[in-house]
């Protein structure tokens, strides 16, 4: 397992995250047993996984502290805090109070069966929610990080709704962050162009995130994916095949799938230091280790992808 050091934190980490959220939740969602999910997690480990990243509204901090029992010190943590009140909407102005961070974090600890977090992100922040994160709730966090209870203060932005952005092109001047945690893929690569440079040349950590979703996967998700982004005109109509627009992909033996080449995208892509991966199959997960370790795409093949998806903003990688 190749390693990296994530950006001025160094804490040396596997360059593959497994994330406990997503479609999959380590299987949870799928029908997975708490069992199964712990044993993947543990085989996760064993393959030299060596970061794990959970949050509260995952469900999934209990199956990750039990998993991790006798493993703890092998694995660095990262998991989150929503910044308005439980049950409210992603997009809410419903502010949590100061206190409530501690009370967060405690909880989060009880479930991961430990004594610190080794990087806390405030979650899924919206550009009209971030003066009241960086007034009201970094304090806390820092009074945390003094204690010992968090390691490290982490920001993870809104993939596809904050279509310019905003919150981590202004987390690169702030100099409160330690990690940024950001969508990515070949589909949307606008953190190459808006992100990437100055978090790199600050030395934050990146995790990227939405590396493959549903429809980076198979071709007809892709190609009702490029309809919608021909149709919103952030890809030209005669850019791509109509019937298989990423082919080219798996011409000529670029790439034998596109889960495989959308890995490699977002792992060699400059800035970038770990690539998060959710499965609930461990079959699927080493396929996943596989595709992110091996080598760059072709540069043309990167031109080419540039060229024709440099300009969208909206897409996630999400099935239309």
């Amino acid at each position: 397992m190749d390693q990296v050091v994530l950006g001025r934190t160094e804490l040396k980490v596997s360059v593959v995250a497994l994330g406990a959220g997503g479609p999959s939740r380590l299987g949870l969602r799928n029908g997975a047993t708490e069992k199964q999910a712990i044993d993947l997690l543990r085989a996760a480990v064993d393959r030299g996984i060596s970061i794990i990243d959970t949050a509260p509204v995952y469900g999934t901090e209990p199956v990750v502290g039990a998993a991790l029992a006798g493993l703890r010190d092998r694995v660095v943590l990262s998991s989150k805090l929503r910044p308005t009140v439980p049950g409210s909407s992603y997009e809410s102005t419903e502010f949590i109070e100061p206190a409530m961070v501690r009370e967060s974090v405690e909880a989060s600890l009880t479930a991961l069966r430990t004594d610190r977090i080794e990087i806390l992100h405030l979650h899924g922040v919206r550009p009209h929610q971030y003066a009241y994160c960086l007034e009201h709730l970094v304090p806390e966090l820092l009074l945390l990080q003094e204690e010992g209870k968090i390691g490290f203060l982490g920001l993870t932005e809104s993939f596809g709704v904050d279509t310019e952005r905003e919150v981590m092109r202004q987390a690169t001047e702030d100099g409160v962050w330690d990690v940024l945690m950001l969508g990515h893929n070949f589909i949307n690569p606008s953190a190459e162009q808006l992100v990437l440079p100055k978090a790199q040349a600050k030395k934050l950590g990146v995790m990227c995130m939405y590396a493959v979703r549903g429809a980076l996967a198979t071709a007809d998700g892709l190609r009702k994916l490029v309809e919608k982004l021909i149709a919103q005109g952030e890809v030209a109509g005669d850019a791509l095949d109509p019937d298989e627009p990423l082919g080219f992909l798996l011409a000529d033996s670029v790439a034998r799938s596109y889960t495989e080449a959308a890995y490699r995208f977002c792992r060699h892509t400059s800035g970038i230091d770990v690539v998060m991966t959710g499965t609930g199959s461990l079959d699927h997960l080493e396929q996943n280790i596989e595709a992110i370790h091996a080598e760059p795409l072709p540069p043309e093949i990167l031109k080419r992808l540039s060229n024709v998806f440099g300009r969208v903003r909206t897409a996630t990688g999400d099935p239309v």
